[in-house]
């Protein structure tokens, strides 16, 4: 199993819940709303001076679908990779 973490402008977060559900990863859990600087996509500090937000939404799926994900990601931030999107795979050791 596998974990994959999506940092994601809030802006094109629907297409990344889209690509979820194409593979069949129904289940996940997303924190909707926080700030944060992108070395690309720059400050997102839902501020006058620096608008937008960012989600998180972490994703547990089998190895196969986790990979699947990071490739779609991938396809995602060469088209809006400046817009703000980046994913992490990390191990999940145990599920409880």
């Amino acid at each position: 199993m596998k974990m994959v973490l999506i940092a994601v402008n809030i802006a094109i977060e629907p297409q990344v819940v889209e690509r979820l559900s194409a593979l069949g990863l129904h289940s996940y859990t997303e924190w909707p709303r926080l700030t944060g600087v992108g070395e690309t996509s720059g400050p997102h500090l839902d501020s006058h001076v620096w608008p937008g937000a960012n989600a998180v939404i972490a994703v547990v799926a089998p190895d196969d679908k986790a990979r699947a994900l990071m490739d779609e990601i991938r396809e995602l931030r060469k088209t809006l990779g400046r817009e703000g999107i980046k994913a992490f795979l990390l191990p999940v050791e145990d599920i409880t």
